[in-house]
């Protein structure tokens, strides 16, 4: 059987076991287990805070935007739409209807295929940049459970809500999340991730501390009530995300996480501002 090497020979030879697995597109692949090779880095004496969101995948606190391109073109996306409305026409445990979920889930691969390269560029780059990460603690599981309800308590806006859950699953927050830890645990020079309480830092003013719903005067602007502070909306959560960070790992913060150099935070109040 012919097969492509993605990895330099050496590394297979050392190799501890290998897997062979099929994908649900077809594909065939050879894995071989070897102990992780560390990340070469070198230390920059910088910090960031990230703020996960769904216009924009990440706003950085030093003011820049991390965006995940469009996965599939206009093309995949409309011919992905003619096989599901083919596919629910079809009848169940047909020979077509099977060739029809192969070429959906071949459409589907590719997505899923450019959301991981685009997620292992950008952690790497975040790994590689900063000394100090600090990202919100989400209980992603929690804030993507449909809002359906039951028979007797239906959800309300459950359109929205799927929409939205469709949203921040495209945007692979947990797989980002996992591999920027990985990269942080396994970098040749410590990386320090934090994970902060995301309560509150939407509605904080990053400059004078104040807190209220009514300073996130829409998705995209932050227009603080009490100092006049006007910032993206984004940013200014990722400014307070930073500060939190910050104030934990300066105090040594208490970590409950299995990994190593990982901190978690729980600010009930209003952590010092620094510069991001």
């Amino acid at each position: 059987m012919k097969f492509r090497i993605t990895r330099n020979w050496s590394e297979i030879e050392t190799a501890l076991s290998a897997r062979v697995t099929k994908d649900r597109a077809g594909r065939w692949f050879v894995s071989f287990t070897r102990p992780a090779s560390k990340l070469e880095r070198s230390a920059t004496d910088k910090a960031v805070g990230l703020d996960m969101g769904v216009t924009h995948t990440a706003a950085m606190s030093d003011g820049q935007f991390l965006d995940m391109p469009e996965l599939l073109s206009k093309g995949e996306r409309q011919r992905k739409r003619r096989l599901q409305r083919k596919l629910a026409r079809q009848t169940k445990g047909s020979k077509r209807r099977n060739q029809t979920k192969l070429a959906i889930a071949k459409i589907s691969t590719r997505e899923k295929d450019r959301r991981k390269d685009w997620i292992e560029k950008a952690t790497t780059k975040l790994v590689r940049n900063y000394d100090l990460i600090a990202i919100e603690d989400l209980k992603i599981k929690n804030m993507t459970r449909s809002a359906k309800g039951t028979v007797e308590r239906p959800g309300k806006n459950v359109a929205q809500k799927s929409g939205l859950n469709r949203v921040i699953l495209s945007q692979g927050w947990g797989l980002f999340r996992k591999r920027l830890t990985d990269k942080a645990n396994g970098a040749t020079t410590p990386v320090e991730i934090v994970f902060v309480n995301p309560a509150y830092t939407s509605m904080r003013c990053s400059e004078c501390g104040h807190a209220e719903q009514e300073n996130r005067k829409s998705q995209a602007v932050f227009a603080c009530t009490n100092c006049g502070h006007t910032d993206n909306a984004d940013l200014n959560a990722a400014k307070n995300i930073l500060a939190a960070g910050h104030a934990v790992s300066g105090r040594g913060g208490t970590s409950h996480a299995k990994p190593d150099r990982v901190k978690h935070s729980d600010p009930t109040k209003r952590q010092p501002a620094r510069a991001a």
